[in-house]
This record gives C-alpha cells, sequence and structure tokens, in this order.
C-alpha cells in the first residue's frame, strides 16, 4: 500500500508540474539535449537513440536495434510521464523544471502534435531561405527581411570567364538577377514545379496535385537538412505568410 501510494503521488507531481511547465521551452531542451540522438519521426533513420514517434503508447524497449541503458521492472513496463522524468533525471537531465519541461513538450511532440513558433520559423526563413526564396512574387527579385526592414540582395551576373586564345568581346551589360528559387507566394495552393524556370531538384511522387505540409517537409528534410521541430516551425510561419 505504502508502494502504490508513492507511486500515485509521484505521477501526479509529474503531470501537475509538466502541465504547468512551458512546452516550447521544453522543445528548447529538447534540441539542446535530446534531438541529435532522438527524432520525433519514425522514418528518419541514423540516430544513435530510437525514435520517440508514438512514445507514450508503447512499452519500454519496443523499438529494436538500440541498447537500451534501463530496464524497467513493471508488469506492464509502458512508458509514463513518470518513467520518462526518472530516465531523463539519470541520463541527462538532473534539473526538475527542465525534464518538467521537456516533457510538457513530448507529450503532444511524440502523439504527431507538436508545438511549433512560427515567429521562430520566420526567423529560420531569413537564415535559411530568404536569400533564394521570396514570399511574395513581388519581392522575387531584390529583397531580404532583416532586423529592422528590409535588405537590397539584388546580384548581378558576372560574366563568363573566357579561355586562353579566344578573341575578346565586348562585355554585355551586367543584368540584374532575381532569386535563385521559386517564390513561395500561394505555395499551398499550386502544383510542385509551378513556378517555371527553375531547375527543380526534387521530383515528388505525391497523391495529390499540390504542395501539402508532408512534401514541404519532406522537401525541406532533403534540401536544408533542418531536425523536425525547426521544420514544424518553418512550415507554421510559410503557412501564414504564403496565402
Amino acid at each position: 500500500m505504502r508502494s502504490l501510494l508513492l507511486s500515485i503521488i509521484l505521477l501526479g507531481t509529474v503531470a501537475l508540474s509538466a502541465a504547468g511547465a512551458d512546452a516550447l521551452q521544453g522543445r528548447e531542451v529538447f534540441i539542446a539535449n535530446c534531438a541529435h540522438c532522438h527524432s520525433l519521426n519514425p522514418e528518419e533513420v541514423g540516430k544513435r537513440g530510437p525514435h520517440l514517434a508514438g512514445l507514450f503508447a508503447r512499452r519500454y524497449g519496443a523499438v529494436e536495434g538500440f541498447p537500451y541503458r534501463m530496464v524497467w521492472t513493471e508488469a506492464d513496463p509502458h512508458w509514463t510521464e513518470a518513467q520518462l522524468d526518472a530516465y531523463l533525471e539519470i541520463h541527462r537531465l538532473p534539473e526538475a523544471a527542465a525534464r518538467a519541461e521537456v516533457i510538457a513538450f513530448l507529450v503532444p511532440a511524440t502523439a504527431g502534435a507538436p508545438p511549433v513558433d512560427p515567429g521562430r520559423g520566420e526567423a529560420l526563413y531569413n537564415t535559411e531561405c530568404s536569400y533564394c526564396h521570396a514570399l511574395t512574387l513581388e519581392g522575387a527579385r531584390a529583397v531580404r527581411k532583416v532586423d529592422g526592414g528590409y535588405e537590397d540582395i539584388t546580384r548581378v551576373l558576372e560574366p563568363p570567364e573566357l579561355e586562353s586564345g579566344e578573341p575578346t568581346q565586348p562585355t554585355p551589360p551586367f543584368e540584374e538577377s532575381r532569386r535563385r528559387g521559386p517564390h513561395f507566394a500561394g505555395l499551398f495552393g499550386r502544383a510542385p514545379g509551378a513556378v517555371s524556370d527553375f531547375p527543380y531538384r526534387f521530383v515528388y511522387d505525391t497523391p495529390g496535385p499540390i504542395w501539402t505540409e508532408a512534401d514541404l517537409d519532406s522537401y525541406i528534410a532533403f534540401h536544408a537538412r533542418l531536425e523536425s521541430v525547426d521544420r514544424a516551425d518553418l512550415i507554421a510561419f510559410l503557412k501564414s505568410a504564403t496565402p
């Protein structure tokens, strides 16, 4: 009875602490301490630890091929918030507040609904995408969003270097270049490759005729090598910024 009472108290304490914790802050804890070994995407392979998709609906050690360091002795050892709290304390996070935050993030994230931060997604767009891709058709040639406004990133096309022995020709006027990739205006309502005159590197075998969040997630993972939580933020921003 005493053991049962202590277990109930522990479960209640963890649940209350996680419920009051900041899930977005927990995501930062996850990125800093967990994401290099664990993915939220079951299709992502090559990490040092098992993926975390569906974590609270599966038994401990259910993902094969990994040397698990902790063995639970419960008769039905499905992951719980209390067990994860104990594992994190031993494995990487001795601070109770940090564990509560990362659990608050993982409860929805492992169920396929990670909390997203479009503001952080905008920052990722600025650093990872804006040089090649504009949000609007009007911005497709010359501007890039930066702190405090817009910065002109219009470039010029250098004339090709002549091989030795070729006759010298008059240098043609430099031309303004557009961005290296297509604009994102109306992205989620158009077909992949709909903006002409770009050498698309990624060919999609999609069930539908237009871009979806899943398509974009696959493309960003392939092209920009961003972690899944970063991709979720970026996609959340693009959904609001590319009507």
